[in-house]
């Protein structure tokens, strides 16, 4: 008895590759947007940049001090918007809802304040942070680093320490926003 198998399909061996077609991205796309992960994604776009372009308050304003001038007020607002790249890309169910996310984020951001948002697609600041978190992850400290260093305070512990203090609040109050949007898995 012979069989016809012509009109099989073999899974391939990663599974990104299967979101490497078309057909796997649209099919997800349907899925995240009936589920109501894409309506969530863009809500929580939004609601992270309230926090940056709300001007009497938000998450980036949080123990502002005697430390602060125009500058690490700037830096703050960068460091935030790593922090919600970071955390989106941790916490989200796949890399459709993310990206979702975050082009909700930049463009509500963007529209509110063109100055804010290329004040924050800054990439060379993007990649300090990047590489401080490849060389100690599960450290804040490098992070501060960067930030001391963005604030014209390289190696001034002080400097150091606030950026990383700023940092761990900021993924906590962002991973709380995320938690509370219940997005689907």
């Amino acid at each position: 008895m012979q069989f016809d198998d012509s009109d099989m399909k073999i899974a391939p061996e990663r599974i990104s590759e299967v979101f490497d077609t078309s057909e796997g991205a649209a099919n997800a796309f349907v899925r995240e947007k009936s589920n109501g992960n894409m309506d969530k994604a863009r809500k929580l776009g939004q609601q992270f940049a309230a926090e940056l372009t709300v001007p009497s308050k938000g998450a980036t304003l949080f123990g502002v001090g005697v430390f602060d001038n125009d500058n690490t007020m700037a830096q703050r607002k960068v460091l935030f918007a790593y922090v919600v790249n970071r955390v989106v890309e941790d916490m989200a169910p796949n890399s459709i809802v993310a990206q979702s996310v975050l082009s909700s984020f930049y463009e509500s951001v963007r529209q509110q304040s063109a100055e804010l948002y290329d004040l924050i697609n800054d990439s060379a600041a993007f990649s300090l942070y990047m590489l401080a978190r490849r060389s100690a992850p599960e450290k804040s400290e490098a992070v501060g680093r960067v930030f001391a260093q963005l604030c014209d305070k390289e190696g001034d512990p002080v400097f150091i320490r606030y950026g990383a203090e700023l940092t761990d609040y900021f993924m906590m109050y962002c991973t709380q926003i995320m938690l509370r949007m219940q997005l689907i898995r």
